[in-house]
């Protein structure tokens, strides 16, 4: 198992998010919203929403990707969605 397939922490999530974003890992917080707080564009939140795609190996509805916009939300989805792939 290569340590992209390994359940991410919160701290590396966080460090995958500021990667993709460009922004400080400093200022992702669980409560961080990332378009009131942040404002994060729809096109890099689109952008977020495909690289989480790739890691969980799995299809984000669009509904759901406008549903989850703080980080510990978008954390709490993937721990869900990791753990299922982990389960295969």
């Amino acid at each position: 198992m290569t340590a992209r397939e390994q359940t991410m922490t919160a701290e590396g999530f966080r460090r995958f998010v500021s990667d993709i974003l460009g922004i400080a890992e400093e200022v992702l917080t669980p409560r961080t919203h990332l378009v009131h707080d942040l404002a994060v564009d729809s096109l890099k939140l689109v952008e977020l929403m495909i690289q989480l795609e790739k890691v969980l190996d799995k299809k984000i509805p669009s509904d759901v990707a406008w549903e989850i916009l703080t980080m510990g939300e978008i954390y709490q989805y993937y721990l869900r969605h990791a753990e299922k792939k982990d389960d295969r």
